[in-house]
């Protein structure tokens, strides 16, 4: 497994004093914790562009957590075959920032433009990168001496470092009458827009569904949500797009209400 960062690179130090942060800060609560990355997570998207908003978005997004050792028992996942999903927590380890540049603002994409308090948004730019995503469980499987639960409904870029896995409970984690701010609703997938494959493309599917035969349906769905970034520029002048799923580079173009996606080639 490669590109994966030291915990020394994941966990950041509080400072020593309060001025490398906030004059008026209070140093009280600046305490230092461990926090062992127990597996990364092997997802389809590959680099920022195409990572869904928010989990359950994207269809055909199938992934697994390795765990690592001494985590990778399975006594530790006795009793999770009864539950249907789980939360998984992990490190936005792409975002690590120092905290001399840590801002209360922050740009979500349902916003564009607008800036909301980092609290009230699930941005990866926080005092802690600390992420949690919930996503549906398709059970474990032991392969050598590597353990690895199978998962889709991913909204995290692969080699991801995840720290907890915690069952999803019905009854305590779903609120009747809960609202959701500026994001009341999930983001509604363009359907409007068609999308079409070239001859060659076509070809180079095909081979790629024999190896992930839910990968047309990934391709389309994570179009269809048009993944591009909502304050990334002239995006709009834009029409040539590329980006990564498993290990295949993609290239579209966007026409109006039209997507064709002109090369489809192995990395």
């Amino acid at each position: 497994m490669s590109c994966k960062p030291s915990l020394s690179s994941i966990i950041e130090k509080p400072p020593k004093t309060a001025e490398a942060v906030n004059p008026d800060m209070d140093t009280t609560h600046l305490n230092e914790f461990s926090i062992h990355t127990i597996g990364y997570l092997h997802s389809p998207f590959k680099d920022k562009f195409a990572v869904p908003r928010q989990p359950g978005l994207i269809e055909g997004d199938l992934g697994e957590i390795e765990l690592l050792p001494p985590w990778n028992r399975i006594e530790a996942l006795q009793g999770l075959d009864g539950f249907s999903h789980i939360w998984v927590m992990f490190i936005f380890h792409q975002a690590i920032k120092p905290v001399e540049q840590w801002r209360p603002t922050v740009r979500p994409p349902r916003e564009g433009a607008k800036r909301q308090g980092v609290f009230a948004t699930r941005s990866p730019y926080r005092p802690n990168p600390i992420g949690m995503s919930v996503m549906k469980y398709h059970g474990w499987e032991k392969r050598g001496k590597k353990l690895f639960i199978k998962v889709s409904g991913i909204d995290i870029i692969d080699q991801t470092p995840v720290i907890d896995i915690k069952p999803y409970l019905p009854y305590a984690d779903t609120i009747e009458g809960a609202t959701g701010g500026f994001a009341q609703s999930a983001p509604q997938s363009c359907d409007h827009i068609q999308v079409t494959i070239s001859p060659n493309s076509q070809q180079a599917l095909n081979k790629a569904k024999q190896q992930y035969p839910q990968f047309e349906a990934l391709l389309r769905s994570t179009l269809t949500h048009n993944p591009r970034p909502v304050h990334f520029g002239n995006i709009e002048k834009r029409s040539h797009f590329s980006v990564q799923l498993y290990q295949y580079q993609i290239e579209w173009l966007l026409e109006d209400d039209n997507i064709q996606v002109i090369q489809i080639k192995p990395i």
